[in-house]
């Protein structure tokens, strides 16, 4: 029987609030309260309220909402990392939790100290710990390094260890925030494969995450939060189409527009062109900050040159949040001559009519010489693509292909 039929509720949270206080005035430095005094004035700041949710045991379940909309918060109430404020939180079993990069880790002990020291903390027996102990260092990939201080791991060795042990230690409620976005796209597959493992096997995944793709195809169930409050619970599809239409509807309101300017700390010794600055521009030349599926995007980028170029060419690399490679611009392959750019240029691109579905893209920028096989400049992450679906309509995958079907 799937798990998630038994009718079995894993976490119910039943009219819960979290407070927290600060103070309006903020006097840092120990001259500021000697001479001025204390502020023994507080506000109180309610990350969640009136919160009522029930999480179905078995169930693959996720969370979303802007930042600071309460959703890891959420995960640390269920983990018991915090208590609530008011309100009662039950939770069916073992707990682990993965919520904040190397949380619970010593970092002066080793990769293989930690792991016994996590099993201890979430209440395993020694030969329990020890049965799961090879399982845990194969799927990290960390065998190498398994006996060093976690002080010396990067942070995606972080990730990978962390989560191999909440993974491992057979929770009966797994929490997973957003750190698995550090993880390369090869452990991020691998980890995903194990995480509907675990729901065959009846435990219950609560997943925060802002690729809202992923999480329409992962999960059972989706919860919206906003400024701590619950706004809609439901099918997959249903909640974040609504949490998109507002996100849309806000962009449109706000006039947010994209754009970054190259700092002067990146200029580097010798160059003979850089790119000073990218802007994202919808088709008829208005600067924006998001973009529908189906829209044109126009990339309006400075040039700045040291010395006389002729032809340069210009490419965009856009890459979706995910890590694949979506495609490449390139002037040569368009046929365009940028002509002698000696003074500095400004160039406008547009990829018209874009396929790309609803999700967070990285542009990145690269000036070649004429042909092609030098790079003179090249700017990681220099702009951020986000795009949206009309009307909050959903897709998965990454482009939208455009099939047409029959009846034969």
């Amino acid at each position: 029987m799937n798990p998630v039929s038994s009718g079995r509720i894993a976490v119910e949270l039943h009219d819960v609030g979290k407070r927290f206080k600060r103070a309006p005035d903020r006097r840092g430095t120990l001259t500021e309260r000697i001479v001025r005094g204390r502020s023994k004035r507080s506000e109180d700041f309610w990350a969640l309220r009136h919160l009522t949710l029930a999480i179905p045991a078995g169930s693959l379940y996720g969370v979303v909402g802007h930042n600071g909309s309460g959703k890891s918060t959420l995960l640390k109430l269920i983990g018991n990392v915090s208590r609530p404020t008011e309100g009662s939180i039950a939770v069916e079993g073992r707990v682990a939790a993965l919520i904040e990069l190397g949380a619970g880790f010593h970092p002066d002990l080793s990769g293989r100290e930690n792991i016994r020291l996590n099993g201890a903390v979430l209440g395993l027996h020694k030969r329990e710990i020890a049965a799961s102990m090879g399982d845990i260092i194969e799927f990290s990939g960390l065998s190498e390094f398994i006996d060093d201080p976690v002080k010396h791991y990067s942070s995606g060795m972080y990730v990978r260890l962390g989560f191999s042990v909440a993974a491992h230690m057979r929770p009966d409620v797994l929490l997973v925030d957003e750190v698995l976005a550090v993880g390369d796209e090869d452990f991020q597959r691998k980890c995903l494969d194990h995480l509907f493992n675990m729901r065959r096997a009846g435990r219950t995944i609560v997943v925060v995450s802002h690729g809202l793709g992923l999480l329409e195809s992962l999960c059972d169930e989706v919860a919206w939060l906003d400024h701590g409050n619950l706004q809609q619970v439901g099918a997959p599809s249903d909640v974040i189409g609504a949490y998109m239409a507002q996100v849309n509807a806000t962009a449109a309101t706000n006039g947010r527009h994209a754009s970054a300017v190259r700092p002067e700390s990146e200029q580097r010794a010798g160059w003979r062109a850089r790119t000073a600055s990218l802007e994202l521009r919808s088709g008829d030349g208005d600067p924006v900050g998001t973009l529908l599926t189906g829209d044109t995007a126009r990339f309006r980028l400075a040039v700045e040159c040291s010395e006389p170029v002729d032809d340069l060419v210009v490419r965009i690399v856009i890459q979706h949040e995910g890590g694949a490679v979506v495609g490449v611009l390139d002037s040569r392959l368009d046929q365009f001559v940028a002509g002698d750019v000696s003074d500095g240029a400004e160039f406008e691109v547009d990829l018209a009519d874009t396929t790309l579905l609803p999700g967070r893209f990285r542009v990145h920028v690269e000036l070649c010489d004429r042909a092609g096989t030098r790079v003179l400049d090249t700017w990681v992450d220099a702009l951020e693509l986000v795009i949206r679906a009309a009307d909050g309509e959903l897709a998965q995958g990454i482009v939208r292909l455009d099939g047409r079907f029959r009846r034969v």
